[in-house]
């Protein structure tokens, strides 16, 4: 171990880790409910530390109550087996959508609603990442009416604070939102905000981060008998307080004739915008699919009622989009279907930001149509590839099907040599799945199972290489980020390790001032950076194959750093500091004999060295190749060292 100037470290222990639990065998998935009734209704929410929580309902003593599991990035349960007991409250005897979200600390945050109070009213519970209940054992109540109030929505803002929108269907159908502090205080009063208009029924809500202390609500408008409503798609964007921040509603798809089905999927781009992909009739009982592009500023940037199929002979059904952050464009997934939906296939088309079909007006066919069933597609968007994950009904019985997974690139070639991977074989009927977000360089997708003769929850990672399970023996490394002086913690930092062997960069932040980190075994550099403090750097560190080690970093503040001297009596300086292409080394008269200078970087890489015969006088350093942040500089005389820190705008 090497110790950093001005740095104290106090360490270490290793401890056995529990082992990885995602198989790389596609027969044996992940189970997470243990109990004996049924499981229902899976949802994935990934923390900014790599972990994920996965809630489903479970059906125990005539009740479907609500349960929490979080996994490490290997799988591991963090929770008791079966998961955490979230709430065991009265439940209708069948299930309505809900949420789940992370917040920026990494607590859970889980909202549905139940019975308790007779009417079916929205409930919220933060759950912390040790499994306590932020609010209060039975949650916090967000609605208390005889109104219908089901299938709440909830999104945690950058600033830390959690907005949730639900439809409300009483006399009038209307959206209702709230806004709630991480303490549990509603922001927006006792009864929050009510969303509606004369004549028009106000459902379906979503909500989406809009940075800051912002948010997108995006909602449908309905007019005409429930049956059969003409049916839109708005956004807007929420100012904190809860006001519309645009002087119109953004229309994304304008009304038409929907028909009772509601499916929407979007998925955020890399600037703060969403792309959103529906389906419903366009003409008659035909069925088609449209996508649309929203900026941060909500402009819309393809055409109104972009199709992702021109054909007339076909179905197009199911729409899943994703985002390719290096190319800028969109391709989505659909399930592709005859006229009499007896025959499906699965098909995929690529769009850019203007909205132009790149695979033909009928798409790129994937698998051709035939008598299996191709279902519900999950995309993500990867660098300049897209993820779907689907269900493959293929074994003659529509009600067994494997879970398989494809990849295709920007050009529209697969990705993996086998093109098609399993990632469940289990002959069984397999509904409800939920793909989390691309973390700690997986996918994870979960889904209700009943090969068990019960219905459970599964998961089961896939890696963009399309391998499952652990690729690689893992360890962990976790600890503490406070302050030198005072002990206190700090908790807005940046941890990074830096695989020595492979340039493999993993980071991470604390949550409260812990922070945790899933690492392949190797031999790492580590560097803790946070605002006000000198950067904390370690060489050359060994985290082992199934070992969990404590690192506890402790960082100087930067206003208490003025070099470390043998001699006092004068003074070597740098200038400009912060610096840009040049700095400048002065060194006294006075100094005697050859200098020694070294600067290194954050990970302790020298980055420049050089002996000076005549110490004394102006030294130019050409720093245009250097990157931005912090670096260390040693110089040594015959009678002095100096030490300290250097900042590259």
């Amino acid at each position: 171990m090497k110790k950093s100037l001005f740095i104290f470290v106090l360490m270490v222990f290793a401890a056995p880790l529990l082992w990885a639990q995602y198989s790389s065998n596609p027969a044996v998935n992940l189970r997470l409910s243990t109990a004996a009734g049924e499981q229902a209704l899976p949802k994935t929410a990934v923390c900014p530390d790599g972990s994920m929580y996965i809630s489903w309902f479970s059906s125990e003593d005539g009740n479907y109550n609500v349960r929490l599991q979080r996994l490490d990035a290997s799988g591991n349960p963090l929770f008791a087996p079966g998961g955490l007991l979230v709430s065991d409250q009265p439940q209708m005897t069948w299930l309505t959508d809900y949420s789940l979200t992370a917040d920026q600390a990494g607590y859970a945050i889980v909202t549905f609603q139940d019975i308790r109070n007779t009417n079916n009213n929205v409930v919220a519970y933060r759950v912390s990442p040790a499994g306590e209940m932020m609010w209060g054992d039975d949650g916090l109540m967000l609605s208390n009416s005889d109104a219908f109030d089901v299938n709440p929505q909830v999104c945690a803002t950058e600033a830390g604070n959690l907005i949730f929108a639900w439809p409300s269907q009483g006399t009038a159908n209307v959206v209702r939102m709230q806004k709630v502090s991480p303490s549990g205080d509603l922001l927006w009063g006792a009864n929050g905000i009510t969303l509606t208009a004369t004549g028009i029924s106000y459902t379906f809500p979503f909500l989406h981060p809009a940075g800051g202390d912002h948010a997108f609500l995006i909602w449908h408008k309905e007019t005409g008998p429930f049956w059969a409503p003409n049916r839109g798609l708005y956004v807007q964007k929420l100012d904190t307080d809860g006001t519309f921040m645009w002087p119109a509603d953004l229309e994304v798809f304008p009304p038409v004739g929907s028909g009772a089905v509601i499916t929407l999927d979007f998925c955020p781009d890399d600037a703060g915008g969403i792309v959103f992909t529906k389906y419903g009739n366009d003409v008659g009982t035909h069925f088609n699919c449209w996508v649309q592009h929203m900026t941060a500023a909500g402009a819309l940037t393809m055409p109104v009622n972009t199709y992702v199929s021109t054909s007339m002979d076909r179905l197009h059904m199911y729409p899943s989009p994703a985002f390719l952050p290096q190319t800028q464009e969109v391709i989505v997934y659909f399930s592709e279907q005859d006229l009499n939906q007896n025959q499906r296939g699965l098909y995929a088309q690529k769009f850019d930001l203007q909205g132009t079909r790149q695979w033909t007006d009928n798409g790129k066919m994937l698998l051709p149509l035939s008598n299996n069933d191709y279902s519900l597609p999950m995309a993500s968007g990867y660098q300049d590839k897209a993820l779907c994950v689907y269900g493959a009904a293929v074994f003659g019985n529509s009600i067994d099907e494997k879970v398989q997974a494809v990849m295709l690139d920007s050009d529209g070639t697969y990705v993996w040599t086998d093109q098609f991977i399993d990632m469940s074989t289990v002959q069984s009927g397999k509904i409800h799945a939920a793909l989390s977000t691309f973390h700690q360089n997986q996918w994870v997708a979960v889904w209700e199972e009943d090969r068990s003769g019960n219905t459970d929850i599964y998961a089961q990672n896939i890696h963009p290489d399309g391998s499952l399970g652990i690729v690689g023996a893992m360890g962990k490394i976790q600890g503490f980020v406070r302050d030198a002086t005072t002990n206190i913690a700090i908790t807005e930092a940046t941890i990074t390790a830096l695989n020595a062997d492979d340039e493999t960069l993993t980071t991470a932040t604390p949550f409260g001032a812990h922070y945790s980190m899933m690492l392949t075994a190797a031999t790492y550099d580590l560097s803790c950076q946070a605002d006000g403090y000198l950067t904390m750097t370690v060489e050359n560190w060994l985290v082992e194959e199934g070992m969990n080690t404590n690192y506890d970093f402790y960082l100087q503040p930067a206003t208490e750093i003025t070099g470390m001297r043998s001699d006092i009596k004068t003074k070597i300086q740098w200038f400009p500091n912060p610096f840009d292409n040049m700095l400048i080394l002065q060194v006294p008269d006075d100094i005697v004999g050859s200098c020694s200078v070294v600067v290194s970087d954050a990970f302790g890489r020298k980055v420049y060295a050089t002996e000076v015969d005549d110490a004394s006088g102006v030294h130019m350093i050409d720093t245009k190749d250097f990157s931005s942040g912090f670096y260390f500089y040693t110089i040594k005389t015959q009678l002095q060292t100096n030490q300290g820190l250097l900042i590259k705008n």
